[in-house]
């Protein structure tokens, strides 16, 4: 059986409703005026596939296990986007001397960023 709107003529309803398992009447001995169904309806979801409920002496339960796409019929299926193209590799930095080296150049820069009487006094010192 098939419930759903159908604006067009021959378009698919949007659920499928079935009685699955035993649909017979039992005598239920806990509560004499109720009686135990073992039969189970199962409404299935025709535009997510995947998407279930069920139901069953008063219990409903609702499950999806699908891929998360719609279902499109005859709109034209589902195409994947491709991923963007890989660029190229940008180009290398030129070798650079190192911005703090830990030779004794440091040491001589430092003397010549000295004002010239300090420097001249050192040398006197010596």
């Amino acid at each position: 059986m098939r419930v759903g709107g159908q604006s067009k003529a021959g378009a698919q309803g949007a659920w499928v409703i079935r009685l699955l398992g035993d649909t017979t009447d039992y005598f239920n001995p806990v509560k004499p005026s109720k009686k135990v169904n073992n039969g189970v309806v199962v409404v299935r979801s025709l535009q997510w596939p995947g998407a279930y409920t069920l139901f069953q002496n008063g219990r409903s339960l609702s499950i999806y296990v699908g891929s998360g796409l719609k279902y499109e019929g005859g709109q034209g299926g589902f195409f994947p986007v491709f991923p963007p193209k890989i660029m190229a590799d940008p180009a290398e930095f030129k070798e650079q001397p190192e911005p703090t080296p830990l030779t004794l150049e440091v040491v001589a820069a430092a003397e010549e960023a000295k004002p010239e009487g300090e420097a001249k006094a050192e040398e006197d010192e010596e």
